[in-house]
């Protein structure tokens, strides 16, 4: 293969993950128990080949630091690594301006060191499966300037909003881009992936930041159509865009499914994370669990239903617990009875016994929050 470079974009101003973004950035963030968002596309990275990568972190940096640190991610420490990258600028007064084309700028000489070829940039709010090097073979059989990584959504009238959609030609070319209103059902969703030369990338850095200081790198893209040849590549199987609190509880609830987890992770294509060595999870005699997703640590009493719960959750006897995510290190006193909610990490719920969200519009309690 040729000489890659991953890079790791943080999440564009579109994401707005209600109470979860306020502790961590969405790439930090706790899905299925056991993962953290961020660990599907570094293994995609990793099961593909890549092992040197550049992560951008956007905000709120130490639990990401903390968890990709303790992570191996199958990286070959003599000639590969991951280098995470933090903007100097504090953007907590105006985060408009805090926009991937200036990290990119700022950090242009760590990117020149090291030589590459191609550079691949992938998202860190989006999930899905995808082998970068069979994408790579593709871009450059194709001679394009550039290919973007794309999936036919049915449902792109209510997901993915304010993402990219892209209009494709007969040649799998792309020749518009456009800001998903949800006007139609049916569309072909960018998974803002993008492969190209490292020459084409410095060009395009160099020339949005010109342009304008507010301009992402999916901006000057959409502004090529008519000057480079963009192409398209199909992605297939499972993906999930976490760009609100629903599309991040709606991700938990669909991959929970055995038939959607299939698509993402198999012997062939492990998911890395960081490892955790509590002791398993212990379910008392009246403890009654179906279709969740248990991770280890725990002690349930109660009932499960439907729902995932993270690592050192307890669950008190009484308890109901139905369509909900459940974040590490929290508690679910007795009698509570809680049905489509988000419950961050080192909660205590206690004494208000019911809390009920929707499923379009699940019901958030905040980190180290005592009800």
């Amino acid at each position: 293969m040729s000489k890659v470079l991953g890079i790791l974009n943080f999440e564009p101003n579109y994401v707005h993950v209600r109470g979860l973004e306020d502790f961590r950035p969405i790439s930090a963030t706790s899905i299925l128990g056991r993962y953290r968002v961020i660990d599907f596309m570094l293994s995609n990275f990793t099961n593909s080949g890549i092992d040197n990568i550049k992560l951008f972190i956007k905000n709120r940096p130490r639990s990401t630091v903390e968890h990709v640190t303790h992570t191996s991610y199958n990286i070959n420490s003599k000639r590969g690594k991951i280098h995470l990258l933090h903007g100097d600028v504090d953007y907590s007064n105006n985060d408009m301006f805090n926009v991937d084309i200036q990290a990119f700028k700022t950090y242009m000489e760590f990117i020149d060191v090291e030589n590459p070829s191609y550079v691949i940039i992938a998202p860190s709010h989006f999930i899905f499966k995808q082998d970068f090097s069979e994408m790579l073979d593709y871009h450059i059989r194709s001679k394009n300037d550039i290919t973007v990584l794309y999936h036919n959504s049915n449902n792109a009238d209510r997901k993915y909003l304010m993402g990219d959609t892209i209009v494709i030609d007969k040649n799998q070319r792309i020749s518009e881009f456009h800001k998903n209103r949800g006007k139609y059902k049916k569309a072909a969703i960018s998974l803002e992936t993008y492969v190209m030369s490292a020459l084409t990338f410095k060009q395009l850095v160099e020339e949005a930041s010109m342009t304008s200081s507010l301009y992402s790198l999916s901006d000057i893209i959409s502004d090529c159509t008519k000057v480079m040849k963009i192409g398209a590549y199909a992605n297939h199987g499972y993906f999930a865009c976490i760009s609100t609190l629903t599309a991040y509880y709606e991700a938990n609830m669909e991959i929970k499914q055995e038939k959607e987890l299939l698509k993402l992770i198999n012997d062939d294509w492990p998911i890395y994370t960081m490892t955790n060595d509590s002791c398993p999870t212990l379910y008392k005699s009246g403890a009654k669990v179906s279709g969740s997703i248990i991770a280890n640590g725990c002690q349930i009493e109660g009932t499960v239903i439907n729902s995932v719960i993270g690592r050192n959750v307890v669950v008190r006897e009484g308890a109901v617990i139905r369509d909900s995510v459940i974040l590490p290190d929290t508690l679910i006193d007795k009698n509570v009875k809680l049905e489509c909610a988000v419950v961050d990490r080192l909660s205590i719920i206690t004494h208000i016994k019911e809390l009920k969200g929707t499923k379009e519009e699940p019901i958030y309690i905040k980190r180290g929050d005592r009800i």
